[in-house]
């Protein structure tokens, strides 16, 4: 891809005013992205994907070799005859030979008009994709640690209609890959049953439905974990969001296409099947690009550590029997599936006063940064191992943490 990117970056100028006709991406562009720098020779890079073969033929186009990106446009058909835009690019090519076009689509509109700008903003999601200068090889900017057991996590940019792939090579999260995606038809936000969005926040991917399913969903279908405690906290409604496929007859999806679910090309979905066989896979759906995190997470390294040191205070206080400095960790706004803070530090307070002497150690921490737009909230896991003369636990506890006031705070904790 490193390739493929910094080719764009030496494609002339002219590039920008055809896109922007061809297209009407002009906002995506600018020209000083583009200086000429040396010739290209397009037929030196090899293009694999359906998608890479559809920017070959955008460069091509912009190079002004009309019958080459026809050829390629061809060449995408005969491997994907279900990717309905490189229909309508091959459709434009050939009147481009007869004729002067005007955008993409334009000599189809009639009462189509919906459907093309469906295919423009498709064509303009995935083009930017590509003229995104991201160094993906880069560890991301993404605030999360992956614990030993997991293997895998997923970066779901709903703006950019993109599905991040990332790998735990010993305790490092590295990119693997990223796929085009559908989302919600209104968008994303879910707040109830029906209202077509997709949710914003951090969920896992569950089993495969073993279940018959329709060519709809293109055969493979996975739930994603909502509602979770978060969105049953803030009464969001709704169930069976799903990541799954496409029918048979169409390899993609317009950007905002399902009803809520997140959706793949069946070829994409294949790909992935068998990491999806790994159970419980955390996967981020956020508003911000990985771009976004550049500048949020400046201070990466350090807010990681200061969070796993807040654990671990939190951690010993209660070992401590410190109930004082052990509630402070705790918001005013906590809840758990039956407290509030007041009944919670009631109870806490009781059992405490025994001063019981236990042993608490906490193992297997992994933590995943939750989209909010207010309070900076942090999904945290891990292994913990409770001993005192009575109670002998190993149990795998979920807390959501909150910044408040540039202090951490337990908004929730429970059992996951």
């Amino acid at each position: 891809m490193g390739t493929l990117i910094k080719k764009f970056r030496k494609i002339e100028s002219h590039f920008i005013l055809i896109l922007a006709l061809f297209f009407n991406i002009s906002q995506a562009l600018s020209k000083e992205e583009f200086a000429l720098n040396e010739d290209i020779n397009t037929t030196d890079l090899v293009y694999e994907s359906p998608e890479q073969m559809l920017v070959k033929s955008l460069v091509e186009i912009s190079e002004g070799k009309l019958d080459k990106a026809l050829e390629t446009i061809d060449n995408l058909i005969k491997k994907t005859p279900n990717f309905k835009l490189a229909y309508l690019i091959q459709g434009d090519l050939l009147l481009a030979h007869t004729k002067q076009i005007n955008g993409i689509g334009d000599e189809y509109l009639g009462g189509k008009k919906e459907e093309i700008e469906n295919f423009k903003n498709e064509a303009k999601v995935r083009i930017e994709r590509y003229l995104n200068n991201l160094n993906l090889q880069n560890e991301p900017k993404i605030f999360a640690q992956l614990s030993e057991k997991d293997r895998y996590l997923f970066y779901v940019d709903v703006i950019s209609s993109r599905l991040y792939l990332y790998e735990n090579i010993n305790g490092k999260i590295s990119y693997t890959d990223d796929y085009y995606i559908s989302i919600g038809k209104n968008g994303f936000g879910k707040q109830y049953e029906g209202d077509k969005k997709t949710p914003i926040g951090v969920y896992f991917i569950g089993k495969k439905i073993k279940e018959s399913l329709s060519d709809f969903y293109g055969g493979r279908a996975y739930p994603l974990s909502y509602p979770n405690e978060i969105d049953t906290k803030n009464k969001r409604k709704g169930s069976g969001i799903w990541l799954h496929g496409t029918p048979k007859q169409t390899y993609s999806r317009a950007p905002l296409a399902s009803d809520g679910c997140i959706v793949l090309s069946n070829p994409d979905l294949m790909k992935l099947s068998s990491i999806l066989e790994n159970y419980n896979i955390p996967i981020i759906i956020s508003f911000h690009s990985l771009r976004d995190l550049e500048s949020i997470n400046k201070n990466l390294i350090e807010k990681k550590l200061a969070l796993v040191k807040t654990l671990e205070t939190w951690r010993k206080n209660w070992e401590d029997q410190d109930t004082d400095n052990y509630l402070k960790f705790y918001s005013k706004n906590f809840f758990s599936k039956k407290d509030n803070f007041e009944s919670w530090a009631l109870r806490k307070k009781v059992i405490q006063s025994l001063k019981p002497k236990v042993s608490i150690d906490i193992s297997e921490i992994s933590f995943f940064d939750y989209p909010n737009i207010e309070n900076e909230i942090v999904l945290v896991e891990f292994l913990q191992d409770y001993k005192s003369p009575s109670i002998n636990n190993k149990m795998n506890k979920r807390q959501y943490w909150i910044n408040e006031n540039n202090d951490w705070r337990i908004l929730y904790e429970g059992s996951s």
